[in-house]
This record gives structure tokens, sequence and C-alpha cells, in this order.
């Protein structure tokens, strides 16, 4: 049996996939399989597959299951004690495995390893990334806040994953937010300093819409905060959760240039986030005059 499963879910990435396939097979850490599913693709991934993956184990959905299903298809197919994830759009920096793996040697109480990731733009990542090997431990109480775990960049052990019944298939975005913070709550997760990834940015997807993706991570939190769920035990934070959330889908409604909606959503984050028990400060006011301006916000 290999060491990692590597397991990349590909949708429509007929342009991307065979880029993210040369950075897995470029790792210095090689004891592994590859496992692609196709989520039903409408372009011609499976075609592109079929020239550039024949190392690989490919398993073609008929019908689209979304992220969830279709990582949690290939964690069902994975024979590794580990499994890395890899968007189908996404890359890996040759080291990322290797440097992943040598803490977890030394830290196997850790279930889940993440880290640092680029945007593609970024044309030279930290040279002294593969050296450093910093990291810290995320406190499940961080989650209320955001999304600290890049999902390209995880590697984590396959009885973690099956102990927590893997991706909810009913979430289509923040799947892997829920999927984290159920994890968080049982193991430590460790998070490395250096970016190990490069992410792209794609204008339209499902993470940058807030109207498909607040609705859906709204639902997330519900969940984490309700009996039994990851965050049940610190209610005082809900609000300020929220509020977070309403905050950031305000700016992603502002760069679809849906300057009203964007002025709702921040209303509706103030609101939230005043009444929060436990608040931060926010740069309220900058944010509502970079609005008012028509000022466009970096992603990062």
């Amino acid at each position: 049996m290999p060491a990692v499963s590597v397991i990349i879910p590909a949708y429509n990435a007929a342009t991307t996939i065979a880029e993210a396939l040369a950075t897995v097979r470029g790792q210095t850490f090689t004891d592994t399989e590859i496992i692609i599913v196709d989520d039903a693709s409408e372009d011609d991934t499976v075609k592109v597959l079929e020239k550039s993956a024949a190392d690989c184990r490919v398993i073609v959905h008929t019908q689209n299951q979304g992220p969830a299903g279709a990582r949690n298809t290939g964690i069902e197919a994975s024979t590794g004690e580990w499994v890395a994830f890899l968007d189908g759009d996404d890359a890996w920096l040759p080291h990322r495995l290797d440097a992943q793996l040598r803490l977890a040697a030394r830290h196997p109480e850790v279930a889940v390893w993440c880290a640092g990731h680029v945007s593609f733009a970024d044309d030279d990542p930290d040279k002294a990334a593969a050296s450093n090997e910093s990291f810290r431990l995320i406190p499940l109480e961080e989650f209320a806040n955001h999304n600290p775990v890049a999902t390209s960049t995880v590697l984590a052990r396959r009885a973690a994953l099956d102990a927590a019944d893997g991706f909810d298939t009913s979430f289509r975005g923040p799947e892997d937010y829920d999927l984290w913070m159920r994890i968080a709550a049982r193991h430590p997760i460790a998070c490395m300093a250096a970016p190990l990834a490069r992410y792209r940015f794609m204008t339209g997807s499902l993470s940058m819409d807030d109207r498909r993706f607040l609705p859906e991570v709204l639902r997330v939190l519900e969940k984490a905060f309700d009996s039994g769920g990851a965050l049940e035990g610190h209610p005082e934070l809900r609000r300020w959760a929220v509020a977070n959330q309403y905050w950031n889908a305000s700016w992603m409604a502002f760069n679809r240039g849906a300057r009203l909606k964007a002025v709702q959503l921040w209303a509706l984050s103030l609101v939230k986030g005043l009444a929060a028990p436990h608040r931060r400060p926010r740069p309220w006011l900058r944010l509502l005059a970079r609005y008012l301006v028509g000022r466009r916000l970096r992603v990062s």
C-alpha cells in the first residue's frame, strides 16, 4: 500500500488538470497513489485524462455530486494511511508532501496537517519554505472566526476522515469548512507557516459568489453551533461567526459589481458584530468608505 493517497476532484478542469497532475508527479516524496474523480465534467476533462493520467486511477461520475461527493468517492477508493487533497485547478510546490510527512512522523497526535498557499500570480514562492518547519495548532474556537484550512494543502489521516464520516454532501462550497471543524473537535489540526500549494482564483467560482456561498456557509455554522455540533460548547461565538460571514459576503458582492448589495450585507455584519459578546475590532467605516468611492478590494 502507498503511504499517501492523493485525491483530485475535477469538474470542468480540462485546462488545468494536467498542470495539477504534473505537480503531484514532481513531488520529492513519491510513495503515492493518485486517484482522480471526474465529477461529470461537461468539457474535455476526461479526454485530457485519457492522455495524461495513465499512471492514475480515474473514477468518472455520471452525475455531478459536487466536491464533497467527489472527494468522498476518492477517500473510499484510497488505500494509503494518509490522504492528500488537491483540487483540479490548483498545484503543489515540490516539497509539499515531504515537509508535512517529516512533521507527521514527529507528531503522531496530529490528525490533519495544512499549510499556507500562494496564488498563481506569485512567480517566486518563498524559497526557504522547504526548510521552514514551523507550525501552530489550530484551536477549535478559531473556526468560528473563519476557515483556516486550505484544502489543497491538507494531509489527513485516513482513519480521522473515516471517523468523521467524510464530507457532508448536503453542502456545496463550504463542505471542507464543515469537515475540518468536525475533525478539530476530536483531534489536533496543525498548520505549517510555509506555503506548500498554489491556489487559482477563478472568476465566478462558488466560493467567490455571495449569492450562492453565503446561504451555504450560514448552514454550516448553524450545524456547528446546534446540538451535537462541533461548536456547541461555544454559543458566545455564534453572533460573531455569523457577522464574519456577512462581512466576507459583502466584499464578494462589491467585487462582482453589486454595490448596493455589498452595503446591505455590510450593515448586517455591523449589526451582528456589535451585538456579539466577544467581538473584535473591525474597520467598519474604512470598508464602507471603499464601497462608497468604488475602490475594488484585493482578493487575498
